[in-house]
């Protein structure tokens, strides 16, 4: 039980006018008027981080059971997130495997600080409090603002869906989509992790790596077949890198998803290692050979543009 409080007391930390620098949300999702202060050397702080060092000696003593609350609160944030609906406790507690006191404890800690909120029906959905922490970490990259517009104007000229791509920690996510205007168009979303090898923007990410760097991912990664096109063979998947490096962008046909063809670039920081790219994908059906080939110069000059603005002058 120690390790619920927890949970519920990093909930407050996170929360607490005094440890954070804006206002604070309702139960109902409106935010307080009121300036925030910021924390000097002088502050007091707050009783509950006092709360949490007793609660963390005590999760020492229960072998992790702080630790395990965290996890449950974080595997329940993510189904929500996946779902992009709202959903009831018994939805959410079989997609888990918590049973459903678990789950019903935890999304009334939640609540109380508007990460979730409840409907009529007695169905939940994620809150407006997690904007913040969206928002962070969209502020902390930089790198949606300063593309924002260079995307819009390959959207303009494209008419499909243009995605931006962030690598961090060996990982590529979507940051960032402009949707194409198209009645088909695609069902990515932001903030969802996308394989290196088999998508555009991931493999321009790849051929833009220090080759030491590049090794230790083919040693590491298992190529699955996303689908009947996927190139799983490693070589094979250099011989491509090779060819994506001489053109300054890579292609993908129908490799991650069947029916959907990307070309990709790669974003590139003062240093010329890969922060992460910039993508254009359409059903393939609309999507040609030619037209692939043509975006795929219009991507590399974007690409480039944003990289220059990250202070890249290679």
């Amino acid at each position: 039980m120690t390790g619920f409080f927890l949970c519920r007391n990093v909930v407050k930390i996170l929360f607490h006018p005094k440890n954070r620098h804006f206002g604070r949300w309702n139960s109902d999702g409106k935010k307080n008027s009121g300036e925030d202060k910021r924390m000097g050397a002088g502050d007091v702080m707050s009783p509950e981080i006092n709360d949490l060092k007793r609660d963390e000696g005590d999760g020492a003593r229960e072998s992790g059971g702080s630790i395990r609350v965290l996890d449950r609160a974080v595997s329940v944030l993510g189904f929500m997130a996946e779902a992009r609906r709202q959903v009831g406790i018994t939805e959410i507690a079989d997609a888990t495997g918590l049973s459903k006191a678990t789950v019903h404890r935890i999304l009334s800690t939640l609540r109380d600080y508007s990460v979730v909120l409840k409907d009529d029906s007695g169905r939940y959905q994620m809150g407006p409090s997690v904007l913040f922490w969206a928002d962070a970490y969209r502020r902390h990259a930089g790198l949606a603002e300063i593309s924002r517009p260079w995307l819009r104007r390959l959207w303009e000229e494209s008419n499909e869906t243009v995605h931006l791509f962030i690598f961090e920690a060996g990982e590529a996510y979507y940051l960032d989509k402009l949707d194409s205007p198209h009645p088909v168009g695609m069902r990515s979303r932001i903030g969802a992790k996308r394989d290196l090898y088999s998508t555009s923007g991931g493999r321009a990410i790849l051929a833009a790596l220090p080759e030491a760097d590049l090794d230790a991912y083919l040693d590491t990664t298992e190529m699955l077949a996303r689908t009947v096109n996927t190139i799983t063979d490693k070589e094979e998947l250099k011989t491509l890198l090779s060819l994506c490096r001489k053109r300054g962008f890579c292609e993908e046909i129908e490799e991650n998803e069947e029916g959907i063809r990307c070309v990709g670039a790669a974003i590139l920081d003062l240093r010329g290692f890969p922060v992460g790219a910039v993508s254009i994908s359409a059903p393939a059906y609309r999507f040609s050979d030619t037209q692939s080939r043509s975006l795929g110069e219009r991507i590399r000059e974007t690409a480039l543009a944003i990289s220059r603005e990250l202070g890249y002058r290679g």
